[in-house]
């Protein structure tokens, strides 16, 4: 099974909820199974397919000689779920930082440590990942490719905001039968959260990519699906001058911000989360216009009102 975590500012698959590994006791231990895919998706953070979009991961391999401790991988929301750390609404995905609030709790070290043993006797010399005490590096430098988006089908066809159990798990699955998944991006509201649907499935040559694109009988879970090659459904995109989120870029392409895509269509420009909008003369005049009058009062004169 291949352990296909979105990329946060795209697709969390982390985001959906799964079964608890493990109960928090003094004395943790995990299964074999979920053992596998917690070392599995420890590997899959480094991988070429999944650095070419989570900028988190690809800083945190420029630190440290490319060491990432396992302090930070256990907050990763796909890791602490298979782990069973409690859930807390004060430990958030370190990807994805509430800047405005104080720095999270460390997590309990027990954890840590779960998560440390599970990786060291997993990871084998065939590798492309060593580890160590504290953490887990590349064993050779990542270099950026654009290869991806030739072999990326765009998937339509499941219901809006409905959140699948392993979705990323179960989708690779249900994909890995056309072909190898390198990576499984489930497409997100950016505001909400809320599943879009959509997905955007990576597979390991272009021909798997195109074979796919071509199917009409794809059906999941009910649903049928809508497969179209990633270059085709962004160039169509670009045809009918819609926005164009980030995921789909094409590598090499600069494309407006949704700000300015927003200017350049007559549209208000939303304010960043927080900020209050700034008052114009025209809002104070409008304030002025709808202010209620001020009634006169005659001395000596009694005002009788009546229901």
């Amino acid at each position: 099974m291949s352990p296909t975590e979105g990329i946060p500012e795209v697709v969390a698959a982390a985001d959906i909820p799964v079964a608890a590994a493990v109960a928090p006791t003094d004395e943790l231990s995990l299964d074999s199974q979920v053992a596998e895919k917690v070392v599995a998706q420890v590997k899959h953070y480094f991988t070429d397919a999944n650095l070419n979009h989570d900028s988190f991961m690809r800083k945190g391999i420029t630190m440290h000689d490319g060491w990432v401790p396992f302090t930070t991988l256990i907050r990763f929301n796909k890791l602490r779920q298979l782990i069973g750390v409690p859930e807390d609404p004060k430990i958030i995905d370190i990807r994805r930082p509430n800047k405005r609030g104080p720095r999270p709790p460390p997590i309990a070290k027990k954890f840590v440590n779960l998560l440390a043993a599970t990786v060291k006797d997993g990871v084998t010399d065939a590798d492309s990942v060593e580890v160590n005490d504290t953490g887990i590096r590349r064993k050779e430098p990542y270099v950026e490719s654009a290869e991806w988006f030739s072999r990326t089908v765009h998937v339509k066809g499941l219901p809006y905001g409905q959140e699948y159990a392993d979705a990323s798990d179960e989708l690779t699955e249900f994909f890995a039968q056309h072909g190898v998944v390198t990576l499984m991006r489930l497409r997100r509201n950016p505001k909400t959260r809320a599943f879009k649907g959509n997905l955007l499935v990576e597979f390991g040559t272009v021909e798997q990519a195109e074979a796919v694109a071509q199917m009409t009988d794809l059906e999941y879970d009910g649903h049928k699906l809508a497969p179209v090659l990633l270059a085709a459904y962004l160039a169509e995109k670009v045809a009918g001058d819609e926005y164009i989120h980030p995921e789909l870029y094409k590598p090499g392409e600069t494309y407006q911000s949704y700000e300015e895509w927003c200017v350049a269509h007559g549209r208000e420009v939303p304010l960043p989360r927080g900020a209050k909008p700034k008052e114009t003369k025209k809002t104070k005049d409008n304030k002025k216009a709808i202010a209620p009058k001020e009634i006169a009062i005659v001395p000596g004169v009694l005002v009788k009102f009546t229901g």
